[in-house]
This record gives C-alpha cells, structure tokens and sequence, in this order.
C-alpha cells in the first residue's frame, strides 16, 4: 500500500499547489488586480482566464479519484496474486468470481475464436500450466463516485461503512443539489466530453468553495484507502478454510 499512498500524496501536492495558485489570483483580483510582471512588461489575469482555472480544479479532483482507485485495484490484484501463490482454492468466493470473469469476459462480446482463446487461459491457469495472473475486471471508469466505488469494493470483500460525520459530508448536496464526489465526476464528464466549456463551468464560483470540496474527497479517500489497507493485510482475498477436490 505503499505505492498507493504514494501516488495518493503526489496528486494531493498537486491540488494543494494548484489551489494556492487560485486562491492567491482571487485574493489579488479582490484586492484591485492580479498582475503579472515580467521583462519590463505586465499582464493582467482576465477574469474569464479565472474561471477556467477553477474549473480545472474538478479535474484534478477527478484525477485524484480515478488514479486512487486504479492503484487500489492494482494493489489488491498484486497481493492476490502473490499471496494464493498459484492454489485459486485459497481465494474468496467474491475473488473467485472476479477471477474468472476477467479471464473468460463472459459479458463481453466475443468471437467464437476469441471466447476459445479465453477459456484455454482459464484452463490452463487453473492447471496450473500457466502462471496465475488476478485481475479485477474494470468497471467504472470515467464514472467513478460513491456508488461505483461501493460496488466495487462489495464484489472485492472490501467493508466500505462510512462513519456517520464522514457519510453526512459526502452524501450531503454540495453544490446543483449534488453530493461532492458525484458533482466532480459530472462536471469531469461534461468538460471531458465538450458539453460545457472551461469558462462556463468556472463562472459563480470562489476559492472557498474549492477548499470545502477538495477537503472531502481528501477525508473521503483516506478513509477508502485504509479500509483496502486492512482488507490487504488481513489478506480478505484468501478463504478461511482450504477446500479439496
């Protein structure tokens, strides 16, 4: 878990950094102009250029949800794979499932070739006459929020119970009556796709806002992380009793 925490705190410098950046603009434009000196000339930030800088922010928001996720994923498929080592017995019935539904694609559509090719793999993985390899199937993104993310961790055998305090804050609507993570992934998908632009996205909103946001999925995804940290150490992906054949 290393690794995730890792990337988790070089995206959280990131947005610190950025958001310093904002805030300061708007503290300088409040207080008359935020100007820009350089080679003897000066440059005045436009307010429009300041919408789309807030705007920027859901994105790095975005960035922070996505690339956690994708990192606990990965860290559970690595220390499943490592730790059955080979006997797919030891894993979990909810592993099980994932196991093989990322290696037959039953709900994909396939060639009759390509549904051949996958379930030679499976049978040969299961012989052992090639290496285990876990993978979780991906799903969610692009859309991940609160929802997506519980769906996920229920198929894993990941408790995601949210304390009362930390519920209220990323349930409670934020902002065009949604919760914080669900606006995020929104307006994510709006810039991403083209349906709003930069500076629309960015009009009627202040640093202060951001700060408020940026604090809860912050709160919200440390909590995440450390409930995959107490799966993975407690190795949640094994079963309890062994089965034989």
């Amino acid at each position: 878990m290393e690794l995730v925490r890792s990337v988790f705190n070089d995206r959280i410098y990131d947005i610190e950094s950025y958001f310093e950046l904002v805030n300061n603009i708007e503290l300088a434009i409040s207080s008359g102009g935020a100007v820009l000196h350089f080679s003897g000339t000066s440059y005045t930030v436009k307010p429009e250029q300041q919408k789309i800088m807030y705007s920027s922010i859901y994105l790095h928001l975005y960035n922070l949800i996505e690339s956690t996720i994708s990192t606990l994923i990965d860290a559970v498929e690595r220390h499943a794979t490592l730790g059955i080592n080979g006997q797919l017995d030891l894993l979990t019935e909810n592993m099980r499932k994932l196991y093989v539904t990322s290696v037959a694609a039953p709900y994909e559509l396939l060639t009759n070739e390509k549904r051949l090719e996958k379930a030679l793999l499976l049978f040969e993985q299961v012989l052992n006459l090639r290496p285990i390899n876990i993978k979780i199937p991906p799903g969610g993104g692009g859309n991940w929020d609160v929802i997506e993310i519980e769906k996920l961790s229920k198929s894993i055998g990941v408790n995601v119970n949210l304390s009362s305090p930390l519920k209220q804050k990323v349930m409670r609507p934020f902002r065009d009556d949604k919760a914080p993570i669900r606006l995020i992934k929104e307006i994510r998908n709006k810039l991403a796709h083209g349906s709003i632009s930069f500076a629309e996205c960015g009009n009627n909103h202040v640093a202060s806002d951001f700060r408020k946001l940026i604090d809860i999925v912050k709160d919200y995804l440390r909590y995440i992380i450390d409930q995959y940290d107490a799966y993975i150490s407690q190795h949640g992906y094994r079963t309890s009793v062994q089965t034989t054949a």
